[in-house]
């Protein structure tokens, strides 16, 4: 072999990479021209961004750059800056873009500038200057990589910012630029979930006349969200769809992707079994989540219903031979128990033989098995999604206001942990006292007005005499976020206003709103947001299993439960696509309580809707964005809202004990009375 006498520092960077990543650096000539390191160099890193070792790749441009000239040196400087935004490493890729000297006369060059600074102030969520700096937007003399690039860009910005149908228009101008077939299948379908995000009301209204490309989108997101529905009522409706739209642009593959798996799936669920208690505190919310279940169950037509069979696990400690016993009977996959002690139970079983669909979240690390899901109404999502919301409107200073208690306490800790992960501060949090009326204490000190007293009062006794003052509440903080049952919330916010925060916006979790209309008693709420779950804010008179129509079904059901029902609906209808959500994390489910999607962790997730409460009227106003979640970020381990921690007793107001037949029985499943 020969030795090598000397080598260069271009290739000595070459040889330590190689050796980095696992491989043999290549025998070299000892006297190599600068040039032909060069090439070296950049047909090696080529083939790391092909291979995606983003950050090897840009080590060597890096290194290209710095042995090379301007305007070659500018070129490779922002290449580099934009193969470590690919690694991910934002700072390095800041790092070189402040080194760059852009070149006036290269339009390009600066457009892609330009463009890498935007994606930048996209990853700290200030979109409202991504937009801005992305304009005047590249024209047809463009590259066409750039092109498709803007409006991936803008098709993000929309999405974060919640306007869900200017970024799927966006995804739709991505769609004519995009050549590979693979690239344009990905785009497509995030296409149709964007608009799936969006209700079918929102999807009817916004519908463009005449609907062309965009509204044949629209159309086609429609039946995608409710493709959970009688597969031969489905399978019609998309054959209309194209009838209509004989010349859309949507690929044969798409269609096979969202519907013939589909069918497939739901042929394997054959056989439910459904562990939720009959006796205990968490019998009534058990029995809302199981008339749900079967409200959609009944939409199945009476030859395509799987046989369900029901276990009563009122008793947590026999939950594992209750598995096994609907595992012995033939169940293709179960659903329940409901009782976070039951839960745990479950957890000292390593494996699971058929998937589980559990009603609630567990504590601690999440289970290993692939069979084993949690689904649950956690408050916790809601706060972090109001800290979503509020960065994205621009907030940085927050006022958090919170009943005492676990359950005011847990709240407050996961707005808290979401709010400081994006860059914002909880300045002063406050808690009252939810039996009592009188909350002026706790609003001073939030407001700071105690310390707008003290100083007029250390002012009186220097000057000796009465002042006239108005106190003044602090003039740092930029929102409240505050948690509250409807009735208190009637009584927080006039005295919120009383002290002075009346110009302040307030954010809230769904607990402000009761789930019906009430104007005349909501009223004094006063301007408010708020998420909830799609189902109640939505017009859905003509959609399957509507309010009204679960209401003619099951006459007994109460109103307090209803976002229980609307998780039981949930829980059948996500049943066949458990396996699918897990394996694509970037698909979702549109749902009843919002739209679903799946972590790593198999806790299912709800994308909420956004809702506005103005002189007593609830008004929809768009969907919660889904923002990544740092992955130190803790994931919600709490009941189900509506749902009593286990260590106080359940509060019956007054409502008669509902009835829950659990027998085991291979036919109908059991009547209301």
């Amino acid at each position: 072999m020969q030795v090598i006498q000397r080598i260069s520092p271009l290739l000595l960077t070459l040889s330590l990479l190689l050796l980095f990543q696992g491989c043999s650096a290549p025998v070299t000539k000892p006297d190599v021209e600068p040039e032909k390191e060069a090439v070296i160099l950049r047909q090696q890193a080529d083939s790391l961004i092909e291979a995606k070792s983003f950050a090897a790749a840009a080590v060597l441009i890096e290194s290209l750059a710095r042995d090379s000239l301007p305007p070659r040196r500018e070129d490779l400087l922002l290449e580099a800056a934009e193969t470590w935004a690919k690694a991910g490493n934002w700072e390095k890729s800041e790092s070189l873009t402040n080194e760059i000297r852009s070149p006036d006369s290269d339009a390009e060059f600066i457009l892609r500038l330009r463009m890498l600074q935007a994606e930048r102030l996209l990853q700290l969520g200030q979109v409202d200057q991504a937009l801005d700096l992305m304009q005047p937007p590249p024209g047809p003399e463009s590259s066409l990589g750039l092109r498709q690039r803007f409006h991936k860009n803008v098709a993000e910005s929309f999405r974060l910012v919640g306007n869900l149908l200017e970024s799927a228009r966006e995804l739709g101008e991505l769609d004519m630029l995009l050549l590979d077939p693979e690239r344009r299948l990905k785009n497509q379908a995030m296409l149709i979930q964007t608009l799936s995000a969006m209700t079918d009301t929102a999807l009817a209204l916004l519908q463009p006349d005449p609907p062309g490309t965009l509204g044949g989108w629209m159309d086609l997101a429609r039946i995608v969200k409710n493709r959970g529905d009688d597969p031969a009522v489905v399978e019609t409706r998309l054959d209309a769809w194209r009838e209509e739209y004989q010349n859309h642009p949507a690929l044969p593959s798409l269609l096979i992707g969202y519907f013939d798996q589909d069918k497939s799936l739901l042929e394997q669920v054959s056989h439910i079994a459904i562990l939720l208690p009959r006796t205990g505190p968490y019998a009534k919310v058990a029995a809302a989540a199981r008339d749900g279940f079967m409200s959609a169950w009944y939409q199945r037509p009476a030859n395509n219903r799987p046989e369900l069979r029901f276990y009563d696990s009122s008793d947590p400690t026999k939950i594992i031979d209750i598995y096994q016993l609907a595992v012995d009977q033939g169940a293709k996959m179960a659903v329940g128990p409901i009782s976070k002690a039951a839960l745990k139970a479950l957890l000292q079983k390593e494996s699971f033989e058929i998937p589980l669909l559990a009603l609630n979240r567990t504590n601690g690390e999440p289970h290993p098995s692939t069979n084993f899901y949690q689904f649950g109404l956690s408050p916790e999502d809601e706060a972090e999604q109001v800290a979503e919301r509020a960065w994205l409107d621009g907030f940085g200073n927050a006022l958090v206001l919170t009943p005492t208690g676990s359950w005011g306490d847990r709240i407050y800790e996961s707005f808290r942990e979401r709010w400081e992960s994006l860059g914002g501060r909880a300045i002063e949090q406050q808690s009252y006292i939810a039996k009592e009326n009188d909350f002026s204490a706790p609003i001073r000190k939030l407001l700071n007005i105690d310390e707008s007293n003290a100083r007029k009062q250390a002012v009186q006794q220097i000057l000796g005499e009465s002042l006239e003052y108005e106190p003044r509440r602090r003039a740092d903080a930029d929102f409240i976020f505050l948690a509250a049952r409807p009735q208190k919330a009637r009584q927080l916010r006039p005295q919120l206003q009383f002290h002075h925060a009346g110009d302040l916006p307030v954010y809230a979790t769904s607990h402000i709103f009761s789930g019906k209309q009430a104007q005349e008693k909501d009223k004094d709420i006063g301007n408010i947001k708020f998420v909830d779950i799609p189902w109640l804010l939505e017009d859905d008179h003509q959609q399957p299993l509507s309010r009204s129509s679960l209401a003619k079904l099951l006459p007994g059901v109460k109103e307090r439960y209803t976002r229980l029902y609307a998780m039981g609906i949930d829980a059948f209808n996500l049943l066949p696509h458990l396996q699918q959500l897990s394996d694509q994390p970037g698909l979702t489910q549109d749902g009843k309580t919002g739209n679903l999607y799946i972590d790593t962790s198999n806790r299912l997730h709800r994308q909420l809707a956004w809702a506005e409460m103005a002189n007593g009227k609830v008004r929809i106003s768009g969907f919660a964005p889904r923002m990544e979640v740092p992955e130190n970020t803790p994931s919600s381990n709490q009941p189900i809202q509506g749902l009593p921690d286990e260590s106080t007793a359940i509060a019956t107001d007054n409502l008669p004990q509902e009835t829950v037949e659990t027998s085991v029985t291979p036919s109908e499943p059991p009547q209301r009375p």
